[in-house]
């Protein structure tokens, strides 16, 4: 008889399965909450404000962490602080406290949120050999894909079954989850702080600039498209909530289909793919800027979710396979800092929106992701100069 070994990997995974969707459910009860206090949508901005802030002001501070700390003792520190200030935050809102002295509470705690995000992207390639590296990468963006999808929907029925304060809760029980699972964790830290020194490492390494240059703009004018979803759909197809639902479940259906395609592939993370996924992604978006049938704009839609994701995630897997060792968590805390540029892309994509048309909005996107092109070709460029000189 087979006997199932459940080795630290495994624990590792289904600790993230946990924790992940957990985050999702404090996101929707957030969000629910905040509205039901205030009464002002403006506030669910603020509160997405301060979950995001803390990964782009202190990435730095945080790579820097990630790289010298124990990762055992940070991952106790991590989610000690998350449980006295996830109580914290139940507490200001059963007291209803001031919201701005909630948001503050939110904000400190979503800096440890921010390194135990950046760790757990660390510690992918201490689990894993380098052959086995986009597998886990990719079943990594998996189980964040997927508990986008769980989440909310049980966010939802939690919300609508228990007391508010006891769903703003389950953070505890998620990093209870993540201490006893895991306990001890590999160490990804290689070096004391002085001889830490993060900006020449990255001077010497044009390839690894130039992947964090083509993310963010992904971010700030691919990725974003997701913000103004909402008025596209009321522009174009009329007010429909179920519209809006089927176009947002076809962008992560595309991101669920292409990595389970990654996880049994090995062929697919170089420079060239990355090109190949940039070009389908701005093809998607010109094709969106003609399409008025809801079904054909649906299914241009799960192509977008599709290349968008391998992008994504090829471009993750890449930083981690040309960074050295001893920088990985300054390298991966200032790649991940990208994600921040999705709230200002849309920022920027709603203000043209509004002051001019929707299609504008699309130039504007295919503009930006020609940067991103841009940025991919000049890796090529540098990568076949590197293979001329050896």
């Amino acid at each position: 008889m087979m006997k199932l070994k459940f080795n630290p990997y495994h624990r590792f995974i289904s600790s993230q399965c946990i924790a992940r969707t957990i985050d999702w459910v404090d996101i929707i009860a957030l969000n629910w909450i905040t509205l039901q206090l205030t009464g002002s949508a403006i506030y669910i901005a603020y509160i997405n404000f301060a979950r995001l802030m803390p990964q782009l002001a202190f990435a730095f501070i945080i790579g820097k962490l990630i790289d010298t700390v124990s990762s055992t003792k940070l991952m106790y520190i991590i989610h000690i602080f998350n449980m006295l200030l996830t109580v914290s935050v139940v507490c200001a809102f059963w007291q209803k406290w001031n919201i701005y002295i909630i948001l503050f509470i939110i904000m400190v705690r979503s800096f440890f949120q921010a390194i135990d995000t950046i760790q757990r992207n660390a510690l992918i390639h201490s689990f894993v050999s380098p052959d086995r590296l986009h597998k886990a990468i990719s079943l990594n963006a998996l189980i964040l894909n997927l508990a986008r999808l769980i989440g909310p929907f049980l966010g939802g029925l939690l919300l609508a079954q228990l007391n508010s304060n006891v769903v703003l809760s389950l953070p505890i029980l998620g990093s209870l989850m993540v201490i006893l699972l895991n306990q001890t964790l590999p160490e990804v830290h290689h070096q004391k702080k002085a001889k830490h020194k993060i900006w020449s490492y990255l001077r010497s390494q044009p390839v690894i600039i130039l992947l964090m240059l083509s993310s963010v703009f992904s971010m700030l004018f691919g990725f974003s498209y997701t913000i103004i979803l909402p008025s596209i759909v009321d522009e174009q197809f009329g007010s429909r909530t179920m519209i809006y639902s089927l176009f947002t479940a076809m962008i992560a259906a595309g991101s669920i289909i292409i990595l389970l395609i990654f996880m049994h592939s090995k062929d697919m993370n170089s420079i060239k793919s990355l090109k190949l996924w940039t070009v389908i992604f701005i093809i998607t978006i010109v094709l969106l800027m003609f399409i008025k049938n809801i079904y054909l704009y649906a299914a241009v839609l799960l192509l977008m979710g599709f290349a968008s994701q391998a992008f994504r995630t090829t471009n993750r897997i890449l930083v981690q396979q040309h960074v050295e060792a001893k920088y990985r968590g300054s390298v991966l805390s200032i790649s991940m800092m990208d994600k921040g540029f999705i709230p200002l892309g849309g920022i920027l994509l709603s203000f043209i929106f509004e002051q001019f048309n929707i299609k504008i909005v699309y130039i504007t996107m295919i503009s930006g992701l020609l940067l991103t092109l841009i940025c991919v070709m000049l890796m090529i460029n540098k990568e076949n100069q590197y293979e001329q000189n050896s």
